[in-house]
C-alpha cells in the first residue's frame, strides 16, 4: 500500500446517509469528484486517525462538537482552477490540513 502525504479539506455536517451527503456536495460543489470524497458518519476518530497525526485527528473529532457527519475531500476530486467554499448551507469548514492518502500500489510514502 503506498501512502501520499497530501491536503485534505475537512467539514462537518449533520446527514442521515451517505447518499444524502454526495446530493449536497453534488448541488453545493458542482463538479467535484465524488470518488474522491471520503464520508465519515459516526465515530470518527478511527478514521481521522488513518489519514491526520493523533494531535489532529483529535482537534478534528473535538470541532465536530454535536455534527454526525465528517467529509474529507481530497484534492483529486476538485476541479482545476476550482476553490471549495468556506461553508455551504448544511456544511461547516474545518479548514485544509496536511495528512496521509492510502491507495493500493507498492509501499512508501509518496511526497506532496
Amino acid at each position: 500500500m503506498a501512502t501520499e502525504a497530501t491536503r485534505i479539506a475537512v467539514y462537518a455536517g449533520t446527514f442521515d446517509s451517505q447518499p444524502l451527503v454526495f446530493a449536497h456536495l453534488e448541488d453545493a460543489m458542482p463538479g467535484l469528484d465524488l470518488a474522491e470524497v471520503e464520508v465519515i458518519m459516526g465515530d470518527p476518530r478511527a478514521r481521522l486517525a488513518h489519514h491526520f497525526e493523533t494531535d489532529l485527528a483529535q482537534a478534528l473529532e473535538d470541532a465536530l462538537g454535536l455534527h454526525t457527519t465528517c467529509v474529507l475531500i481530497f484534492p483529486e476530486a476538485v476541479p482545476e482552477g476550482r476553490l471549495l467554499p468556506d461553508r455551504s448551507d448544511r456544511l461547516t469548514g474545518l479548514g485544509v490540513h496536511r495528512g496521509v492518502r492510502h491507495r493500493p500500489g507498492p509501499g512508501g510514502i509518496v511526497p506532496e
